[in-house]
Parts: C-alpha cells; structure tokens; sequence
C-alpha cells in the first residue's frame, strides 16, 4: 500500500511539473478578444520597415508580418486604399510610381490596428518613366500640360483608369508633342476623382506613372494652413481666376490678385491662434479646399508666433535623407531662436531621431542633438535652441537634417 502511494504521488508530481513547465508561445496570446498587434517586421537598423524601394517592374512587393492573435486574426494589404491582398504574406507585381501601402490587421472580434508605408517601383533604364510623382498632379480638364521625363518618345497613348489593375480605363488621349524627354497632352473630359496614369506604347505594354487628381472647380490645393499677419499670402490651386474674395471669420478681403492657379493677398491682422477660411467665386460659389479628408468649403487656418521652415508628412526612413532645409532657408534664422520639430509616432516597435545633419558621416559628439528614442515622454514639438554651435553645423553640413526611423515629421518652425 505505502509502494503504491508513493507511485500515485509521484505520478501527481510529473503532472504538476509538465504542467507546471508548459511554454506558451512568445507574445502570442492567443485570446479571441485580445487587441491586435503587428509584431513583426520591426524595426532597429532601419531595415525591414514598411518602406519599401523595388528595382524594377519584376521585383516583386515580397514580404510578410508577424500577428497576433494569429489564430483569430485576417491581414489586408491595401495600395492606395485599395485591397489588394489578404493574408499573412504577401508576393505581388507592380507598375512603375510610387503607392501608399497600408497593412492592417483584424480580430474576429472586429478589433484593428495597422502600419503605414510606401512602395517605390523603379522603372527599368529603356522604359517610359515621368520623372515628378503624378500623385502631385491636380488637374484640370481642357488645359494643355506637359510632363518631362525619360524615353517618352515611345508613348502612344496616356489613360487614365479608375482602378489599380487598369482594367476599368477611363479615356485615353494621345500626345501632341513628344520627345524622349517630354510629353505634351491635353487633360481629357474627366470627372472629379482620382486616376491611375498609365503610359502606353505602340506594342500595347503599360508603364506606370502614378496618380492624377482631376478637378473641374475652383479648388485650393496648398497655402491655406496658416498665415502670417500683414505680409503676402498665396493660395495654390487650380481654376482660381474667377476668385472675388477671401474670408477669414468675419472679414472679407476683395484685394486680391486671383490667376488660374493662385490667390495673392495681403494677410489680414489676426489673434495668434485658429481661424475660419473660405473663399467665394464671382458668381458666388464656394471655392473648395483639398485635404486629407476629401474636398470641403471651409478649412481652419493658424495664425501662429512661430515662422514654418519646412512641412511634410513625411515618414522618416534611415535609407534616406528626407527632411532637408538648406543653409538659404535657415539663413532667415536668428542665432537665438527656438526650433521646434512637430511629429507624429505611428504604431511600430522602434523610434528614433536624429536632427541637424545628414545621417551619413554623423559623429555623436558634433550633433546638434545626438541621436534619441522617441517615447511617449518625448516632448511634442521637440524644441531646441538654435545656437552658434548650431549654426556652424548647419553651414558646414549645408542642410538641417532629421532623421531616423518610425516617426513621421509634419512640421518644423522657429520663433
């Protein structure tokens, strides 16, 4: 009896210890109801970042993610808010521009979270290519426009499709004037939205050269953010030669100097802080103003103390120096004044920044600030004094620079 218990007890005991000694899998929950998370790739060296650059048309976007809860949790990879794959990896070929990518992760429970980035697709030496990002291009129907480039003498056509796959084309219009180097067209009848452009030779291949945005009324492209009391205002936009006046809250100013692609006026006396702009036709229509959330009739503009030196967004990457203000913008800098640098931290493991210099050839010990983590504890905007050190680095170096990795810059000012 006394040997069969100690059998018995031990047996209990080997339960406990396997039990006991079970290993869960690392970060992995595994709860339905867990919030998710992206946990991989990221990102310490600046490598395997949602940023990425191709060579060519036949490298393909390659890569996959890391989630959790993995068992109850569906991936989606979106290009220009477009779906275009659903899964855990991801192998997919693209035309030739430049696309925003968005990789979102989604429980059973309805629970997201997701990651932002870009693709790059270069295109191969021989092949039609537009050299400025076409998602920079607002356009307006009837008008004559030229875009300057690398073998363009080989398009037949331009088209225009609604789709990212180009299966739904729009209209397609033909050149009339090319040379390798250039490519003259008239912007077709379109209706208001967003296009994918894409090249066309006489063999029928497709080349990519982006996005157009077309609009056929007045609209406010860029300008409207903020603006400095008593000194010049422009305006940006397209089909603005018809603007009568420009208000901000209750003042209306009809002194203006209106073009087809800008508003010039002096800026009225105003509080530091936010106010209301919109801008009216002589027929008395509302001028749109295009932003992040679509095209609206009214925006909110800043009066600040602080003089902007430099806007984005931008996505820091270390591969690239991607926020740059030469030594003839930061000559308008007093010795003395305060820097401030406006973020933003998107969801990632790893963030960091570096400001003053370009990231090649830094030594910590001439930074202007050395390299840092940013946390939630990071004052935002980060501020700094511009002192004579400073200013020496700067003409040196020929730039101010930030850099680094999982962060976004929106701004940079002084005062």
């Amino acid at each position: 009896m006394k040997t069969k218990n100690i059998l018995l007890l031990a047996a209990l005991f080997a339960s406990f210890v396997l039990v006991g000694c079970k290993q869960e899998t690392p970060f992995d929950t595994q709860s339905p109801d867990d919030a998710p998370l992206i946990l991989k790739p990221y990102n310490e060296s600046g490598t395997g970042s949602f940023t990425y650059l191709l060579a060519n048309p036949d490298t393909p976007l390659y890569d996959s993610v890391t989630v959790t809860p993995s068992k109850y949790t569906t991936v989606n990879w979106y290009i220009d808010n477009v779906l275009v794959y659903t899964g855990v990896k991801i192998n997919m070929y693209m035309l030739a521009g430049t696309y925003d990518l968005t990789i979102e992760a989604v429980t059973q429970a309805g629970k997201s979270t997701k990651r932002t980035g870009s693709v790059t697709v270069l295109p191969y030496e021989t092949d039609p290519s537009a050299d400025a990002a076409a998602g920079g291009r607002h356009l307006v129907p009837g008008v004559e426009m030229s875009i300057s480039g690398s073998n363009l003498s080989q398009v037949a056509t331009i088209e225009f499709a609604e789709d990212f796959y180009s299966t739904k084309v729009k209209c397609s219009v033909a050149p009339s004037a090319k040379n390798d180097a250039s490519l003259t067209f008239t912007i077709p009848a379109l209706e208001d939205g967003t296009y994918y452009v894409r090249l066309k030779d006489a063999a029928g291949r497709l080349y990519g050269a982006d996005v157009a945005h077309i609009h056929n009324s007045a609209v406010v492209i860029d300008g409207y953010a903020s603006f400095v009391p008593g000194e010049e205002w422009v305006l940006t936009g397209a089909k603005l030669q018809d603007v009568a006046s420009v208000k901000v809250d209750d003042k209306v100013i009809t002194e203006i100097v209106a073009t087809t692609s800008t508003i010039t006026l002096t800026a009225p006396e105003a509080e530091v802080g936010e106010h209301t702009l919109s801008i009216l036709n002589k027929d008395g229509s509302s001028v749109l103003f295009v932003t992040d959330e679509g095209t609206v009739a009214e925006v909110t503009t800043i009066v600040s103390a602080e003089t902007t030196l430099w806007e984005g967004p931008v996505v820091l990457d270390w591969n690239a120096d991607l926020v740059r203000i030469p030594t003839a913008t930061m000559a308008a800098v007093p010795v003395g004044s305060t820097i401030l640098v406006y973020f933003e931290v998107p969801e990632a493991e790893y963030h960091s920044m570096r400001i003053t210099t370009p990231w090649w050839g830094d030594n910590a010990s001439d930074n202007l600030v050395v390299q840092f983590d940013v946390t939630g504890e990071t004052p935002n905007p980060f501020s700094f004094e511009y002192d004579d050190h400073c200013k020496a680095l700067v003409d040196e170096r020929e730039a101010m620079s930030v850099v680094g990795f999982g962060v976004t810059i929106n701004k940079i000012t002084y005062k």
